[in-house]
């Protein structure tokens, strides 16, 4: 096992000092991603359609909000072109990953491959509400946008679920840069 050099936050004012050699600088972005890295995630591919067609992208940052009402928070990079889609449909699903579909993952997260080009290995659905969901998916959330809010340089949404579904499958995971299975 190969560890690295800590990198602490500075202390809170009357706390001991962070770590070997006391507290850092401020760390920085690069290495906020490496420790961020060893947090494993499970991949999902969040979907909407509208008027310009459908759009899609690979996010790893999904997670259960609220049970009742049922709310899911998902963020996505401020520049992304799935983000202004959302917006303007006002839907999304969220399609959680099987193992098995890693090359999904990353037709969806390579931001020069065009929108339409990302569905063409997709087989899809429209729920009611209008979202697209992928066919195939371990699990699904079918959500209406709540609410939006700015997170640095991602914005963060808020789905109320009106439909779900899922199969018995294992999850597709992300750690340490990489696509891993459970063992």
């Amino acid at each position: 096992m190969t560890w690295h050099t800590p990198i602490a936050l500075p202390p809170l004012p009357g706390s001991a000092p962070a770590g070997p050699g006391g507290p850092c600088a401020q760390p920085s972005a690069q290495a906020f991603r490496d420790v961020m890295a060893h947090l494993p995630a499970g991949v999902s591919v969040i979907t909407t359609d509208g008027i310009h067609g459908p759009a899609g992208m690979t996010a790893s940052a999904v997670c259960s909000l609220s049970l009742d009402p049922p709310l899911v928070l998902v963020c996505v990079d401020n520049n992304s072109r799935t983000l202004v889609r959302i917006r303007d449909h006002g839907t999304f699903a969220v399609n959680v990953l099987r193992q098995d579909q890693a090359n999904l993952a990353k037709d969806f997260a390579d931001r020069d491959t065009d929108q339409r080009e990302r569905f063409d290995a997709a087989s899809c659905r429209h729920e009611a509400d209008g979202s697209l969901v992928l066919d195939g998916a371990l699990a699904w959330l079918s959500c209406q946008v709540q609410d939006t809010y700015p997170g640095g340089d991602h914005t963060i949404l808020t789905g109320r679920v009106n439909a779900l579904g899922y199969t018995h499958s294992q999850p597709l995971i992300w750690y340490s840069r990489r696509f891993h299975a459970l063992a």
